[in-house]
């Protein structure tokens, strides 16, 4: 068993235990779940956390080196945030990438559970978990994808087995079809020496400004992303305002990757020259009017316990300020609008003393 002083949490859910990987431990993934029986004195279960998928840079060079002349899927990769879906001792749980149950998601997985009739898979698949990407009005991803409606939606890009192995890529998208469940968009099966037609695949993604692309060996062992220069200008712009708490390198990698893949691409040098200055200039207008480093965020909920559950669990990283709370009717269902924002404590400090005069060590 892990040690829980070291790198494994104890949390409970709604009377269920459970313990959280906090960080990779050997062969284990941050974000691991162990889940407990009805007692709490036995796991029964463990749920792998997401595997790290390698970016590349260079994709021409990149294909090559993954998959040298193997066939490989593309799938679009969605701008949300990563949630695995299982049921475990009747209950209908949302995993997040760290390994939390989230109480907002599995109050949603509910909704999903009418929408998509979820019960027909699970029913026959009692022991998978369904790994999916999800988009709408969420407390993780302030970047909320345009093209998504009011609300919160699910979609599969992987299924695991019982014995914690993942589907094969064509099996996974015959068991999707068959089930009508909702699911990343694959936009074909390539080799390498068709690269030349990936190319126009992430120019088109590019300019409708999406975030980019997923490529999978048919056994999903194989797994690189890409993602494209306007996704990573727009993570510049929006992020600068949190420059003090962002990890090294957030903005030196974006503008690396910019750079390659504008010349790979041969898209136009100056025209994204003037869009990376607009991004810069853009991102510290806040500063005009600045009051703090913070993220907004728009959700929906059913029960007011619900925020209140979700609302401690983000104050256990960042401060949460709750600005509204309101009544609303969303496709039929009676629930709660809540806006509340991420305040950003560091960032807030440092700029507050630059727009005071004070002075800094370079």
């Amino acid at each position: 068993m892990p040690d829980v002083e070291r790198g494994v949490e104890q949390r409970e859910y709604n009377g269920l235990k459970y313990w959280r990987y906090t960080d990779d431990i050997g062969t284990t993934l941050r974000g691991t779940v162990i889940l407990f029986d009805p007692s709490g004195q036995r796991p029964v279960r463990t749920i792998p956390g997401f595997p790290h998928i390698k970016r590349v840079y260079r994709l021409r060079p990149g294909v090559q080196r993954f998959f040298h002349t193997n066939p490989f899927f593309v799938e679009e990769k969605l701008d949300g945030y990563n949630v695995r879906l299982l049921v475990h001792q009747g209950q209908l749980l949302a995993l997040t990438r760290g390994g939390f149950v989230c109480p907002f998601t599995s109050e949603w997985a509910e909704i999903w559970w009418q929408r998509y009739k979820l019960g027909r898979f699970f029913v026959t698949y009692p022991d998978y978990v369904l790994f999916g990407e999800v988009l709408g009005d969420n407390p993780y991803n302030s970047q909320r994808d345009p093209t998504i409606p009011p609300g919160l939606y699910f979609f599969i890009f992987e299924i695991m087995r019982s014995d914690g192995e993942f589907l094969r890529v064509h099996d996974r998208y015959e068991l999707v079809e068959s089930y009508e469940l909702p699911t990343v968009p694959l936009l074909g099966q390539f080799t390498s020496d068709r690269i030349d037609e990936l190319f126009e695949i992430l120019r088109d993604l590019n300019n409708k400004e999406r975030e980019g692309v997923v490529f999978k060996a048919n056994t999903s062992k194989k797994t690189m992303k890409f993602v494209t220069p306007r996704t990573d200008l727009r993570d510049i712009r929006d992020n600068l305002i949190l420059e003090f708490d962002l990890e090294p390198g957030f903005i030196t990698n974006r503008l690396l990757r910019i750079s390659l893949f504008v010349r790979e691409l041969s898209l136009k040098e100056d025209e994204f020259a003037s869009r990376l200055g607009r991004a810069f200039l853009d991102g510290y207008s806040a500063l005009e009017t600045f009051e703090s480093s913070n993220e907004k965020y728009n959700i929906y909920v059913k029960l007011p316990k619900t925020w209140n559950s979700l609302r401690t669990l983000l104050s256990g990283y960042v401060p949460i300020k709750t600005d509204r709370v309101e009544p609303v009717v969303l496709d039929g269902l009676e629930m709660l609008r809540v806006e509340f924002r991420r305040v950003f404590r560091k960032s807030t400090r440092r700029y507050r003393e630059i727009l005071r005069g004070y002075g800094h060590i370079d």
